[in-house]
C-alpha cells in the first residue's frame, strides 16, 4: 500500500510540473495561439483532477498546486481578453520559476571574515 501511495505522490507532482512547463512553453511563443493553449491546459488538468488531491509539504509543489488552480480561474474568466490572460499567466509562470530557483543552492564564492586575526 505504500508503494502506491508514493507512485501517486510522484505522478501527482510531475503532473504538476508538467502542467507549468507547458504553460510556460505555450506562453512564450512568438505565434501564440490560445485555442491551442486552452485545449493543451484543460487535458493536462484532467489528468491532474483524476488523482485526489494529496497533502503536498514543500513550499514550491504547494506554489505550482496554485499556479494550476489560478490558471484555470484565468481561463474561466470571460471578462479579460486573450492577450491580459496571457500577460497576467505570463507574470505568475515567471513567479513559480523564480519560487524555484530561490530554493536551489547558490554558492558563496567569497565569504567575508567576521573576525581580524
Amino acid at each position: 500500500m505504500k508503494f502506491n501511495e508514493k507512485a501517486l505522490r510522484v505522478k501527482y507532482m510531475r503532473l504538476l510540473e508538467k502542467f507549468v512547463k507547458s504553460c510556460e512553453t505555450i506562453l512564450k511563443l512568438e505565434d501564440f495561439n490560445y485555442l491551442l493553449f486552452e485545449k493543451k491546459i484543460t487535458k493536462i488538468y484532467q489528468q491532474i483532477q483524476k488523482l485526489d488531491d494529496l497533502h503536498l509539504d514543500s513550499t514550491y509543489l504547494n506554489t505550482l498546486k496554485s499556479f494550476t488552480d489560478f490558471t484555470i480561474r484565468i481561463l474561466e474568466n470571460e471578462k479579460m481578453t486573450t492577450e491580459e490572460k496571457r500577460i497576467l499567466l505570463l507574470k505568475e509562470v515567471n513567479q513559480t520559476r523564480k519560487q524555484k530557483n530561490s530554493t536551489s543552492y547558490k554558492k558563496e564564492k567569497h565569504k567575508k571574515q567576521l573576525y581580524d586575526d
